[in-house]
């Protein structure tokens, strides 16, 4: 069993800051939790007094018996509220942010269009 760590670095100059760090998610294989880290590394829209932010993700395994709590996703809102786009509707570094808002996908609609197990899915046993 496999979980994400989401992990927000922003950058004022030349100082970066490990801002916030959050669970996403739990995965059977370590192949389903990196592809669905894949979309989620990358730049997210830089706050107001930062050069920089961006996201990066760990996939991490944990015991079968472990139940990941779902955490809030990582809160740009106060950094960015002059800047947010409308609902969960994103381009470039806001599609980032934008699918940590989605709703995850139910078993078998990933973006392999069957039961593959890849994408945003979450492990069946996943208790949410």
């Amino acid at each position: 069993m496999y979980t994400m760590i989401l992990l927000l670095y922003l950058q004022q100059g030349l100082d970066v800051t490990l801002d916030q760090a959050n669970l996403r998610g739990q995965y059977m294989k370590q192949g389903e939790c990196e592809t669905a880290a894949r979309r989620l590394r990358g730049p997210v829209p830089i706050p107001r007094n930062y050069s920089a932010a961006w996201q990066d993700v760990m996939c991490i395994k944990v015991n079968t018996n472990v139940r990941v709590n779902g955490m809030k996703p990582v809160d740009l809102s106060k950094a960015l509220q002059a800047y947010a786009p409308l609902h969960c509707q994103a381009e470039g570094a806001w599609e980032r942010v934008a699918e940590l808002c989605r709703a995850p996908e139910p078993p078998g609609t990933g973006e392999g269009g069957g039961a593959s197990g890849t994408g945003d899915t979450p492990a069946r046993s996943a208790g949410r």
